[in-house]
């Protein structure tokens, strides 16, 4: 069957509408079974004397294989719904994490890589390849390799445990978002919903063969309930549904309520960070970050959240004073979002509604490939017949000196609930083959934008704007790396901290008023944002910000101290419920319990959550440059590629910010 899937195919870019369902686990079965009698091979002929060639590249030729096939699944599964597909996609994942947890535990392979390491060739090597050696060393170690045979089945038994929970977590979530949603047949209760949002309301309603309008808990929709609604009642309910998620009590605690989940979570990354020589998870977690201890991290973030204090007081009082004086004399914790928006408003003079008239995603895309080209001298050439997994996707060409450099994918629109407002993966790393072949980068970006209608395009508003840009900029990290090899390539093998400063830079571009007006035509006209439009989105966009920066404290720190305390008597609710005092700036409808459903702390941003904060301070020292040098200076952009993106994950970043920003 071999010669008939294309799973199991040489190809450039993946064969997508060639792939059925029968063809995903005899693929992957195939694959892991030459990629075990390869590396047995490898091993074999490695034992007298290990050499970069034959055991690094050839086992992460073996690697890269497997980890391409599984993305490709990934993608499948986005839109593949059916029971086959996902049996499939389900069974090959099993088997694939099967597979990589034998090869994690292979004394015969770490030995080779540590005699190669030991070497005298090894003391030769350049930095790119030193670095990728010492990371391979490090996923071993973590691995538990360095252990005693008994500590290596605790540590296997407690990763299996933890995977378990996650998806126990994450499964619990999703469940209380399938559980509720609002049928609205009533058009006065959505007064004050901005016209795109009563229309994707209307479309999931008639998706469920209603009438009038469906309200879900997707992060979407109840961002535009509290923001937008002048129904007090329905944000009150909102909000109260949104942070009771997997907070289940009485007869169905034990099933529902993820509190349990969490804490047996918890004790075992504390458990795991313990068997492998740390104090705590949160330690273990910055190891590989840029932050030398616990206590740095904690100092930061008390030192924000003090530099934030005078703002903090500054934007409630103007709530309140403004609610007052429009009949809200209780203001309440589901008033905020709405107040707030209505002082944006009344400020600036624009709605969100005005604003995203003059960007339209086509208009944005098209701004966006001129704008690489000028910043880093790269072309985006979009290949309308390139094989995707859905026909909205699309696939650009990376070019630089008429020579392809990468490619790629936009999904630009959602079509079922997930959680966020976009993302980006890794499809392919580059990397150099030992017969000296570059393999080109793929990146996915995802931006789950409402899709365009009969009468109306795509219309992005200035939070969706900054997304796209986000993620947009990690997945220039991952195109436009020149490193080498896998291990220091791609946006997935970067730390937490590095891999969200580029994307954070990018969107400092956002809150400029030349970039937004470059950026911008209206959907109609094509005319660019008037310079008075333009000054009032600025002052829109820099008015009642300390809610987004007081979210973003309160979150990175909960995570932080969630793992970094833990033992110490208190539950994940009494621990937010501390930090959420010290921060003294957000509010919580009763008996809620928001840390029940915060996904990031399951994922592998557990105890990382900090480092959007953390790069987002050293995004705007960098940014500085720009705003002096000119937000399109060639110049700048080269000298920011080739400082941040080119080596990949071989320097550290602050040593790179400091060469850039030419501190000694």
């Amino acid at each position: 069957m071999s010669e008939n899937n294309p799973l199991l195919q040489r190809y450039d870019l993946p064969p997508f509408s060639a792939i059925r369902a029968e063809h995903l686990i005899p693929a992957v079965q195939a694959i892991i079974a030459e990629s075990r009698v390869m590396t047995t091979e490898i091993i074999a002929s490695q034992k007298p004397f290990p050499t970069w060639d034959d055991l690094v590249l050839a086992i992460d030729e073996l690697e890269a294989r497997l980890d391409g096939t599984l993305t490709i699944l990934q993608l499948l599964g986005s839109t593949r719904i059916a029971p086959a597909w996902q049996e499939a996609i389900s069974r090959c994942q099993e088997l694939a994490e099967q597979y990589k947890s034998e090869q994690a535990q292979n004394s015969e392979l770490y030995q080779l890589y540590r005699r190669l390491a030991d070497s005298p060739i090894a003391a030769l090597f350049n930095e790119e390849r030193k670095r990728a050696l010492y990371k391979i060393l490090r996923k071993y170690h973590l691995a538990g390799l360095d252990l005693s045979s008994e500590q290596q089945l605790q540590l296997t038994s407690l990763n299996m445990e933890i995977s378990k929970f996650q998806f126990e977590f994450l499964a619990r979530v999703e469940d209380s978002n399938t559980a509720w949603s609002k049928h609205i047949e009533d058009r006065s209760l959505l007064i004050g919903l901005p016209n795109a949002v009563q229309a994707r309301m209307e479309a999931a309603a008639q998706a469920a063969g209603l009438t009038g309008w469906l309200l879900t808990l997707s992060a979407q929709s109840y961002r535009d309930i509290v923001t937008y609604a002048d129904n007090r009642d329905l944000r009150r309910e909102m909000m109260a549904a949104y942070y009771s998620r997997a907070s289940g009590t009485g007869p169905d605690d034990l099933i529902t309520n993820n509190e349990r989940v969490l804490t047996v979570l918890l004790d075992d990354r504390h458990k795991k960070a313990q068997l492998l020589g740390y104090s705590n998870f949160a330690q273990l977690a910055v190891a590989d970050q840029m932050a030398d201890t616990t206590e740095q991290v904690v100092d930061f973030l008390h030192h924000q959240i003090e530099l934030s204090r005078s703002l903090f007081a500054q934007d409630a009082e103007q709530v309140e004073s403004f609610a007052a004086q429009h009949g809200i004399t209780d203001v309440k914790p589901w008033d905020i979002h709405y107040v707030a928006e209505k002082i944006r408003q009344d400020v600036a003079g624009i709605s969100q509604e005005a604003f995203r008239n003059y960007f339209p995603l086509e208009t944005v895309l098209q701004r966006l490939c001129a704008f690489t080209k000028t910043l880093f001298g790269v072309d985006l050439i979009e290949h309308a017949a390139a094989d995707t997994w859905h026909e909205d996707v699309r696939v650009f060409e990376l070019r630089e000196y008429a020579e392809p450099i990468g490619y790629l994918f936009i999904n630009p629109y959602r079509r079922q609930e997930a959680a966020g407002l976009g993302d980006a993966l890794g499809l392919r790393n580059r990397r150099i083959t030992a017969e000296g072949r570059p393999r080109s980068p793929l990146a996915v970006l995802n931006s789950r934008l409402q899709p365009p209608t009969d009468t109306q395009p795509c219309l992005l508003d200035h939070l969706q704007l900054r997304v796209l840009l986000h993620e947009f900029g990690h997945c220039l990290q991952h195109l436009l790396t020149a490193a080498p090899y896998r291990a220091i390539s791609g946006i997935g093998q970067l730390s937490h901290d590095s891999s969200e400063f580029v994307s954070q830079v990018l969107e400092q571009f956002c809150f400029k008023q030349s970039f937004l007006i470059w950026l911008s035509g209206h959907f109609q006209t094509g005319q660019p944002l008037p310079d008075d439009i333009a000054y009032r989105v600025k002052r829109f966009v820099h008015t009642q910000t300390s809610w987004e920066t007081a979210s973003l404290l309160l979150t990175g720190l909960v995570d932080f101290e969630l793992h970094r305390t833990y033992g110490d008597g208190r539950t994940p609710h009494d621990v937010f419920t501390s930090v959420n005092a010290e921060v003294g700036l957000l509010q919580w409808p009763g008996d809620t319990r928001p840390v029940n459903s915060f996904e990031p702390l399951v994922s592998d941003y557990g105890a990382r959550t900090y480092s959007y904060k953390w790069s987002g301070v050293l995004a705007r020292q960098a940014f500085e440059r720009f705003e002096r040098e000119g937000l399109f200076n060639p110049a700048t952009g080269k000298a920011f590629r080739d400082a941040f993106i080119t080596l990949g994950d071989t320097r550290p970043l602050m040593t790179s910010l400091e060469l850039f920003l030419g501190r000694s």
